[in-house]
């Protein structure tokens, strides 16, 4: 009878002879299977070895096992720190960062300056991607910022106007003496009903919604927005100068310049300056008599050669000066006069005059498109007309009905269009401050400096159309914006500022130098600020922390990025 299987292994030895002479002597575990009847290994372990001429067994030292390793304690991380540095170096030189944190909480601060570097260091990308952003950028906030915390700290900002009038106080504080101020408007379209600001009025985007004006101070010379204030959309931009002149007056700024265009033109804002001994520099319409009457009166010297501009030839220019009488009523009762008394007063005004013959044709073609549209529209049944176009149409169009009911008839009135066509190319700057014909054509250009932050704050801080519910709310993220718009505004003074010195040959500059600032400028040129930002959001660094070291370090950079950063002063030499 077979004896009955006991599923028992069996433990063994094998001996391994090599070419040497050493035998290797393995403990061999082995069984038998029973369905293919068989003996196959279950493990086998080498146990040591006997050396050539001997008989005694060496053992072999034993594997170690991975509890028997002495483990250490790593902490790494890796960041993009290309891009950041450069942003708090903005935030720092520019002292943004230091004002914010003089005029809000530690936790607020921290937050409005890392919302505002997010958008001005992506181009503006919408706040949902803000938190995931933070995962491989470090912000001066450092815990994660969700919709949750973002939409709290913008209703926080815009029921916070103590702080908000602290930061633009101390802003104003770094302009230089008696800084030449753009004052002027933009809208901002929205689909909000809950905004109570929202309201149909003229629309700049021309995209058919309601919406919100939004009024800023900017300093030109510095480039350096200063504070801003919004108002309901139908309100027109000449309506706003007298608050504009009662909030310069709570900042520290020494006989500040205010500029603006024509859209601000007014004897009523002109009588707010004056009577508030507020300089100011505005352009006036050439259709206003008073302004026709001192052009007549300077085309003689503006035809001489002396009267060119010497930084555009293309522009003549002279200025002459005029007692203008003005008539106010009384606010309140003061010095035996009463409240409501007419008040009379007379101020000298410089009126700065300037014709340019390339820009006739230009204005020709602008006021007859301007006086065609007019016509079709009245022509088509169109009632409803501005203040403004309404002068228009009663001053260059003739409208009249054939017969009782009849359709309208509508033609041009010449004599009023001859008339006008004597001005084209004239315009002027009317000023109650004593300056210079050129000086203050110099001052009024750098005015367009606004037109480019409007645009940046629209395309580059998400602010086209804003995604807030409330006022409050949409107050608060109009700040952070304002804020962003701050470091752009730094940062493209500085290049700009930089680029001007970049290949020119000084004392200490060798030829590799400057062909390398040249290779630098040439970059600079071609590429947006956007792009940049971009190329330098590549260098991250690696951070390597155990027991006993640490270690850092970061991507390389070629010797053009690192002479950029170093002139800018981002990095020291």
């Amino acid at each position: 009878m077979p004896r009955k299987f006991s599923g028992k292994s069996h433990v063994g030895v094998r001996r391994e002879k090599r070419k040497n002479g050493d035998i290797y002597i393995y403990e061999r575990i082995t069984a038998y299977n029973q369905k293919t009847q068989k003996t196959y290994t279950v493990s086998e372990s080498l146990k040591g070895k006997i050396k050539a001429g001997t008989q005694e067994l060496v053992a072999t030292r034993p594997k170690k096992k991975n509890n028997d390793v002495k483990t250490s304690t790593v902490n790494a991380s890796r960041t993009h720190t290309g891009l950041t540095d450069i942003l708090n170096w903005i935030g720092t030189s520019s002292k943004i960062d230091s004002d914010i944190y003089r005029s809000f909480s530690s936790g607020d601060a921290a937050k409005i300056l890392s919302i505002a570097q997010y958008w001005v260091g992506t181009g503006g990308n919408t706040l949902p991607r803000l938190e995931s952003w933070q995962i491989m950028h470090s912000l001066p906030y450092s815990e994660g910022i969700s919709e949750n915390v973002y939409s709290e700290l913008f209703k926080s900002i815009g029921t916070n106007e103590n702080s908000v009038q602290q930061y633009f106080s101390h802003r104003a504080e770094v302009l230089d003496t008696q800084p030449v101020l753009a004052f002027d408007s933009t809208t901002v379209s929205t689909y909000s009903e809950n905004q109570i600001e929202t309201r149909r009025g003229f629309n700049k985007d021309k995209d058919g919604l309601n919406t919100i004006k939004l009024l800023t101070l900017y300093s030109v010379k510095d480039h350096e927005p200063i504070a801003f204030s919004k108002q309901p959309g139908n309100l027109p931009d000449v309506t706003s100068i007298e608050n504009t002149i009662k909030q310069i007056k709570c900042f520290p700024i020494d006989k500040p310049l205010i500029v603006t265009d024509n859209g601000y033109y007014s004897q009523k804002n002109i009588m707010e300056f004056a009577h508030s001994n507020m300089k100011f520099m505005t352009l006036a319409d050439p259709d206003i008599s008073w302004i026709r009457d001192e052009i007549d009166s300077l085309r003689e010297p503006l035809e001489k050669l002396s009267s060119a501009c010497p930084f555009d030839i293309n522009i003549s220019g002279a200025s002459t000066t005029r007692m203008q009488k003005f008539e106010r009523i009384r606010q309140r009762a003061h010095n035996g006069k009463s409240k409501g008394d007419k008040e009379i007063f007379s101020r000298r005004l410089y009126v700065h005059v300037f014709y340019s013959p390339n820009n006739t044709n230009k204005y020709d073609a602008a006021f007859r498109k301007k006086k065609f549209e007019l016509k079709a529209q009245i022509e088509e049944g169109e009632t409803e007309f501005t203040e403004q176009a309404k002068k228009r149409i009663k001053k260059y169009l003739i409208c009249s009905r054939v017969g009782r009911g009849g359709k309208m008839k509508v033609s041009f009135n010449e004599p009023a269009y001859i008339k006008a066509k004597k001005y084209y190319g004239y315009f002027a700057l009317v000023s109650n401050q004593s300056i210079d014909t050129f000086e203050a054509l110099k001052n009024y250009r750098l005015r367009e400096k606004i037109e480019e932050f409007f645009a940046d704050q629209k395309g580059s801080f998400d602010g086209r159309k804003p995604r807030t519910w409330y006022p409050d709310s949409l107050r608060g993220r109009q700040f952070v914006q304002f804020v962003g718009l701050g470091y752009m505004c730094f940062i493209t003074k500085r290049i700009k500022e930089l680029q001007e010195t970049l290949g020119v040959e000084e004392d200490g500059k060798t030829k590799y130098q400057i062909n390398l600032e040249k290779k630098l400028k040439t970059w600079l040129e071609q590429h947006s600020l956007t792009q940049i930002f971009d190329w330098f959001d590549c260098i991250e660094t690696t951070t390597v922390k155990t027991d006993a070291t640490a270690r850092r370090w970061s991507t390389e950079t070629t010797t053009r990025d690192r002479l950029f950063l170093q002139l800018l002063g981002v990095i020291k030499e």
